[in-house]
C-alpha cells in the first residue's frame, strides 16, 4: 500500500513535472505506456504483492536501488530454483544414461536379427514349400475321402452283403420249426450304397477315368448280382417257411409272421429290378401256398382243426352243411390268401419302400420344384401307375394259382354228395350256396384281371362247375317227377278237389321259398362296394333261379291237373244218357288245383312271378268257365244266334232288321222270353269251385255276360231304324232291369 501511494505521488509529481516540459517522442510512448497501464490487473497485482515482500521502506535510498532489489531478488529466486531442482537433474541425468543404455542393446539386438535373418531365408523357404505340401495332401486326402465315399464299400457293408442267410431248422416247444437269418437294415442299406456306386459310374466315364469307372461298374455289378441272389434265396426259403408254420403250428399269422411277412414284402419290392429274380420268387410263393394250402385243406377235411374241431366229412351225411363247411373254409381261406399277396405285391406302407423307390420319390421331389423337368414328373407318375397296375395283376394271378389247389378236392367231394341223391330242398340248397360262394370267391380273386388260362382252371370255376351240376341234378330230379306225374295224372275225386300231388309238390316249393328266403352266408373279408355288388348279383341270380325251380316243380302238376280234367271230360262224354256231373265240372277241378298253389305261393315274394302266372291262369280259367255256361244259356233259349245276327247288322250298318225273316218281333221277344224263364232261379252258384272269391267272379261274369246280350238286343230292337215301330216294346215282356233283378246285380 506504501508503495502504491509513493508510486502515485511519484507519477503525480512527474506528471506535473512533464506537463511544464515536452519530453521526448520515445520518451513520451513509454512515459504512456506507463501511464496506460492498470494497476487492478491481476498480474499487476500479484507483481506488485511479490515487490511487497522485499520492499519495505520507501524512502529515497530505497527507491534508488529498487531495481538492484529488484534484480537481486530475481537471482534469489534462480538460486533458490537452482539449488531445488539439483535432485531432479541427477534423477534425469540417470534416466538419461539408462536411455543410452537401452539405444546401445537396440542396436545390438537389430545388428543379431540382421545377422539371423540372413540365416533364416532357406528356412522360411523351406516352410512355405512344406505348407503348400501340406495343402496339396490334404486336398488330395479329401478326394481320396470322396472317391471311396462315391465309390467304395465300409467293410461293414461288405460284410452285410456276404453273411451267410441258410436256412436252419430249430426245436421250439417239441415241434421242428425252420427258421432263416433275418435280411437286416444294413444289408438294404449296403445294396442301396452298390446301386448309387454303380451309378456314379457311370459319371466316370465321362472323364479321363474311364477305365477306372469300368472296372469300378464291374465289380458293383457283381454285388449287385450276388445281393439280389441272396435276397432272391432268401426270400423263397422265407415263403417256404411261412407257408410250413402258418398251415401247421397254428391257424392264423402271429406277430412274428407279420413282421417276416412284412421283411418278405419289402425285398420284394427290391427285386422288382430284377425281373427274373423277382418272377422266380413269385412263382415259388405260389407253389409253396398252393402246395401248403392243399395240405390244410385236407387236413381240415379229414383230421379237422387244431382248436378241436371236428373233421368237416364227419358231416358228410349232411350234404347242405357239408358242402358250407367246406366252401366257408374256402371262403376264409380267399381271405386270407388276399391279405397276404396283397401285403406281399402292392403295399403302401412307407416303412416296406426299397431304397431305390425313395430315391426315385426324391428324385422326383426335387424335380417337380423345377418346371423345366414338369414333363419328366407325369412321366414318372405314369410308370408308377403301370407299375401299380402290373403289381396288382401280379397279387391277383398269385392268388388264383395258390387256390387252384382247392379245386380238384373240393369238386370231387361236391359231386359224391350230389350223387348220394339228395332231395329236391337239399339240391336247391346246394346250389344257392354254391351260387352263393361263387360270386364271393370271383369278387374276392377278381378274376377280371387274371388271363383267360388261369381263370377257367381256378376254384370260381370249380365252383362254378360244381353249381352247375347241382342245378342240373335238380332240374332232372324235377323233370323226373314231373315226367313220372304227367304220365299218370291224378284222377279228380268226388268233389274235384286238388289231388295229394299238389299239396306234395307244393309243400317241397314252399321248403325251397323258406330256404331262399333265409339269410344268405356272410361274405366275411369284403368291403362295403364288393358286398353290395355280390348282394346285387345274388339277388338277381337268386330271382332267375327261383322262378326256374318253381316253374320245374309246379308246371308239371297244372298240366297233370288239366290232364285230369281231360279225363273227365272224356269219362263224362262216355256216360250213357249225359253226364251225372254240371258242364263246368272240369274247369272247377282245375280252378281248384291252381287255387290249392296260389293261396299258400302268394304269401313268399320270391314266387311273386308265379303267383302272378297262377292268377292269371285262374282269371282265364274262371272267365272260360261263365262266357261257356252263359253262350249255353244264350244257345238254348235262341238268343245267341239272335244275339249274332244283331251283332252283324250293327257292324254293317246297312239292312233292315225287321225284314230279316230270322229277325222277326216274334222270334226276338220269344227268346227273350225264354232267357228271363230260364234265369228265374238266379245264377247257378257254381259251388264246385272251391275259392269263395272265384265263385263270385265266376258268377259275376255269368250274369253280366246275359244281362249285356239282353240288353243289346233289347236296345236294337227300339232302335227306330230296325224298322220295328213305335209299339215293338209292347210285344217284349221284360225289360233289362228286371234280368237285373233276378240276378241280384
Amino acid at each position: 500500500r506504501l508503495l502504491c501511494k509513493t508510486t502515485t505521488a511519484f507519477f503525480q509529481n512527474r506528471d506535473l513535472n512533464m506537463s511544464s516540459t515536452t519530453l521526448a517522442p520515445g520518451l513520451a510512448r513509454k512515459v504512456k505506456k506507463v501511464l496506460d497501464t492498470r494497476l487492478d490487473g491481476r498480474e499487476t497485482v500479484a507483481c506488485l504483492k511479490a515487490l511487497s515482500e522485499f520492499y519495505i521502506e520507501n524512502d529515497q535510498s530505497a527507491r534508488r536501488g529498487l531495481r538492484f532489489a529488484i534484480e537481486r531478488r530475481g537471482l534469489d529466486i534462480n538460486n533458490e530454483f537452482i539449488h531445488a531442482s539439483e535432485s531432479t537433474q541427477g534423477t534425469l541425468k540417470a534416466v538419461d544414461d539408462k536411455l543410452d543404455a537401452l539405444t546401445q542393446c537396440v542396436d545390438s539386438i537389430e545388428e543379431a536379427l540382421e545377422k539371423k535373418s540372413q540365416s533364416t531365408v532357406a528356412l522360411l523357404r523351406e516352410t512355405e514349400s512344406a505348407k503348400n505340401d501340406l495343402a496339396r495332401i490334404q486336398s488330395r486326402s479329401k478326394v481320396i475321402d470322396t472317391f471311396l465315399r462315391d465309390y467304395q464299400l465300409k467293410e461293414s457293408e461288405l460284410n452285410a452283403l456276404k453273411e451267410d442267410i441258410d436256412e436252419t431248422t430249430e426245436i421250439v416247444g417239441g415241434v421242428s420249426a425252420s427258421t432263416s437269418r433275418v435280411i437286416t437294415p444294413l444289408f438294404y442299406k449296403a445294396l442301396r450304397r452298390v446301386k448309387q456306386i454303380h451309378k456314379n459310374c457311370a459319371h466316370l466315364l465321362r472323364t479321363q477315368h474311364q477305365r477306372s469307372g469300368l472296372e469300378l461298374m464291374d465289380v458293383m455289378s457283381g454285388h449287385m448280382d450276388q445281393a439280389h441272389e441272396k435276397l432272391c434265396r432268401w426270400v423263397q426259403s422265407e415263403v417256404r417257411i411261412a407257408a410250413e408254420n402258418e398251415f401247421d403250428n397254428t391257424s392264423s399269422f402271429s406277430a412274428d409272421a407279420e413282421e417276416r411277412l412284412e421283411q418278405v414284402a419289402k425285398a420284394l419290392r427290391v427285386l422288382r429290378s430284377r425281373p427274373t429274380l423277382h418272377q422266380y420268387c413269385v412263382e415259388e410263393i405260389a407253389r409253396t401256398r398252393h402246395n401248403a394250402l392243399f395240405r390244410h385243406f385236407i387236413a381240415a377235411l379229414t383230421r379237422g382243426g387244431q382248436s378241436g374241431k371236428a373233421p368237416i366229412e364227419a358231416r358228410a351225411h349232411d350234404p347242405v352243411r357239408y358242402i358250407s363247411d367246406m366252401l366257408g373254409w374256402i371262403h376264409q381261406a380267399v381271405a386270407n390268401e388276399r391279405d397276404v399277396c396283397n401285403a406281399l405285391f402292392l403295399s403302401t406302407d412307407a416303412s416296406l419302400l426299397s431304397d431305390e423307390e425313395d430315391e426315385k420319390d426324391a428324385n422326383n421331389t426335387s424335380s417337380t420344384r423345377d418346371d423345366a423337368n414338369s414333363g419328366s414328373v407325369k412321366e414318372s407318375a405314369d410308370t408308377s401307375g403301370e407299375l401299380y397296375d402290373n403289381m396288382e395283376g401280379i397279387a391277383k394271378d398269385t392268388m388264383v394259382k395258390i387256390m387252384d389247389g382247392l379245386s380238384r378236392p373240393l369238386r370231387v367231394r361236391v359231386e359224391q354228395a350230389l350223387a348220394g341223391t339228395p332231395d329236391a330242398l337239399e339240391t336247391y340248397k346246394i346250389t344257392g350256396v354254391l351260387h352263393f360262394y361263387s360270386g364271393v370267391l370271383e369278387q374276392l380273386l377278381s378274376l377280371t384281371t387274371a388271363s383267360p388260362s388261369e381263370a377257367e382252371k381256378g376254384l370260381v370255376e370249380a365252383v362254378k362247375v360244381c353249381a352247375k351240376a347241382a342245378q342240373t341234378s335238380f332240374n332232372d330230379d324235377a323233370i323226373v317227377k314231373g315226367a313220372a306225374i304227367t304220365r299218370n295224372p291224378p284222377v279228380p275225386q268226388t268233389g274235384l278237389h286238388a289231388p295229394p300231388i299238389v299239396q306234395e309238390r307244393l309243400e317241397v316249393a314252399i321248403s325251397i321259398l323258406k330256404a331262399a328266403s333265409s339269410d344268405v352266408p356272410s361274405s366275411g373279408g369284403l368291403s362295403g362296394r364288393e358286398q353290395s355288388g355280390i348282394n346285387e348279383h345274388g339277388n338277381a341270380g337268386a330271382d332267375k333261379i327261383i322262378v326256374k325251380v318253381l316253374d320245374a316243380i309246379i308246371d308239371p302238376v297244372i298240366e297233370a291237373c288239366e290232364l285230369g280234367a281231360n279225363k273227365l271230360i272224356e269219362v263224362n262224354s262216355t256216360i250213357i244218357g249225359g253226364s251225372k256231373t254240371v258242364p263246368w265240372a272240369a274247369d272247377a277241378y282245375v280252378l281248384n288245383c291252381l287255387g290249392a298253389l296260389h293261396t299258400p305261393l302268394k304269401q313268399y315274394p320270391l314266387a311273386q312271378a308265379k303267383t302272378q302266372d297262377l292268377t292269371r291262369r285262374i282269371s282265364n280259367t274262371a272267365t272260360d268257365v261263365a262266357d261257356n255256361y252263359a253262350e249255353s244259356i244264350l244257345n238254348a233259349c235262341g238268343l245267341l244266334d239272335v244275339l249274332e245276327r244283331v251283332s252283324l247288322y250293327q257292324e254293317r250298318s246297312s239292312g233292315v232288321m225287321s225284314h230279316d225273316p230270322s229277325l222277326t218281333l216274334d222270334i226276338i221277344s220269344k227268346a227273350l222270353q225264354g232267357l228271363v224263364e230260364s234265369a228265374k232261379d238266379g245264377a247257378p252258384d257254381f259251388q264246385e269251385v272251391q275259392s269263395p272269391r272265384v265263385r263270385l267272379d265266376i258268377q259275376n261274369r255269368f250274369s253280366n255276360r246275359l244281362i249285356e246280350a239282353y240288353t243289346r238286343v233289347y236296345i236294337a230292337v227300339l232302335n227306330p231304324n230296325a224298322g220295328y215301330g213305335s209299339n215293338a216294346r209292347d210285344h217284349i215282356k221284360h225289360a233289362p232291369d228286371a234280368l237285373s233283378t233276378i240276378f241280384g246285380m
